[in-house]
Order: C-alpha cells, then sequence, then structure tokens
C-alpha cells in the first residue's frame, strides 16, 4: 500500500511543476500564420520580431504572463514547414519539440488560406490544442470552423478582433490544467525530496520482490532499512552517520 501511495504521490510531481514554472503554452502554426503578432497582442508589447518573410522566427521565444492569478509561459516557435536552411530547420525542430512539452498547444491557423489547413499543423491539434484562426479581418471564414472536432477561434492579432475572448478561453484551460492537478497531499516542490521518495519506493519494490520470491529476511529487512532511511531524509529523522556520509561524501576533508 505503501508503495501504491509513493507510485501516485510521485505522479502528481506535474502539479509541482506548474506551481514552480507556471503552465507552458507553445504557439504552433504555419509560417506568416500571425504566431508571433498574436503572441505581441497577447502579451501586450512587441516582444517578437514581426515580418510577412517566412522564416523570420527561428528560435523559440518565451514569454511570462498571469492570466487570471496563474502564471503562464507562452512560447512563440518557429513556423512549421518543410525546408528552409540549417538554422531553420534547427528552429522547427524545436518547435515540435516545445508542443510535445507544452501543457497546452496554441495552434494558429491562416485566416487568408482558410478553410485550406496546414497539414503539419493539423497534425499537433488534439484535446491540449486551442485552435485559433487569424486574420479574420480579411475575409469572412468558411463554417465550420474547426480542426480534427477542436472548435477554432476567429481571431485578429492586427485588429484585436476576437483577443479578449481567447484570453478568457486559455485562462479557463490554464484553471482547469491547476485546478486538475491539485490534490489535498502538498506539492513535490523540491528536487532532493523527490528524489528521496523514488529511493523509497525501489528500496520497497526490491523488498516485495525478495518477499514474494522467498528470499533471505537479511536482504529483504536491510530494503526495509533502507526505505525508512529515505524517507528518515524528508521527515527528519537522520542518524548520525548519515552526516558523517554526507560529509565525507560532499566535501573535500582536509587535516
Amino acid at each position: 500500500s505503501l508503495k501504491e501511495a509513493l507510485t501516485t504521490f510521485l505522479n502528481q510531481s506535474l502539479r509541482a511543476r506548474r506551481i514552480r514554472e507556471g503552465v507552458s503554452i507553445a504557439v504552433i502554426g504555419p509560417p506568416n500564420a500571425g504566431k508571433s503578432s498574436l503572441v505581441n497582442a497577447l502579451a501586450g508589447s512587441d516582444v517578437a520580431i514581426v515580418s510577412d518573410i517566412a522564416g523570420t522566427t527561428r528560435d523559440v521565444i518565451e514569454v511570462h504572463l498571469d492570466l487570471g492569478g496563474y502564471p503562464v509561459t507562452l512560447a512563440d516557435t518557429a513556423g512549421l514547414r518543410d525546408g528552409g536552411d540549417a538554422i531553420e530547420i534547427e528552429g522547427i525542430r524545436r518547435a515540435r519539440a516545445h508542443a510535445a512539452d507544452a501543457d497546452l498547444r496554441l495552434a494558429v491557423f491562416d485566416g487568408e488560406a482558410w478553410p485550406e489547413a496546414d497539414p503539419a499543423t493539423v497534425g499537433l491539434v488534439d484535446d491540449s490544442a486551442i485552435v485559433v484562426i487569424n486574420k479574420c479581418d480579411l475575409a469572412p471564414l468558411a463554417a465550420p470552423l474547426a480542426v480534427n472536432e477542436q472548435a477554432a477561434l476567429a481571431i485578429s492579432a492586427l485588429t484585436g478582433d476576437g483577443i479578449e475572448g481567447l484570453l478568457e478561453t486559455i485562462t479557463e484551460r490554464v484553471a482547469a490544467l491547476m485546478n486538475t492537478a491539485a490534490s489535498p497531499a502538498p506539492a513535490l516542490t523540491r528536487t532532493r525530496h523527490r528524489e528521496a521518495l523514488e529511493e523509497c519506493r525501489a528500496a520497497l519494490g526490491r523488498f516485495l520482490a525478495l518477499e514474494a520470491g522467498a528470499g533471505t529476511p537479511e536482504l529483504a529487512a536491510e530494503d526495509l532499512r533502507l526505505a525508512a532511511r529515505a524517507l528518515g531524509r524528508i521527515t527528519g529523522r537522520v542518524d548520525v552517520d548519515d552526516v558523517l556520509d554526507v560529509i565525507f561524501r560532499d566535501f573535500c576533508i582536509g587535516k
């Protein structure tokens, strides 16, 4: 039971990361869809270079926002396309990596090309994506406004149309993520604590394997002692030998 409880608690470490670093949102889409303009509109300042030249954004540009009291990191990424020079190819690789690791994806499609949708971006649209169709001020958008059964929001980063509604949607999704991750247990925010719990869980797993396999009682008891010792590093029960081990391991002891 303790091993299962530790596993559940360790799996909730995502909540701790969000508390420390905020919810991560990757802004993805094809070149010239208006991703950088949208990031600037959401941030309320010119943090990203805007140009009609495809491939202008090559590296990931991060902006830190406060939405509804929640910390958010918004990442402007390179436009998804085939080809380009070596630097742009690396930028596209980083864009895909950010999209894979992000808590949410803001998928931006070009309203001028709608209803044709960029296939590379379509492939990244799922339940964790918020779909927007930019440049709605240039031409009427053909219905239905949806990608992969995810409803899309029509916006204009240039005129500001739909930006307020988009901010509300993002804030709702961020709040839902934080509340879903909430737990009555304290958040696991320190690497040292996580390592101790993982060590405890591993020792309990070895004990159970020895017990199931009729292993020697001495080895099983040693694993239980190691498990208790790992927990003791968190609760404050530390023996003198533990202190000496740390001193001789981490410090240079001279005369």
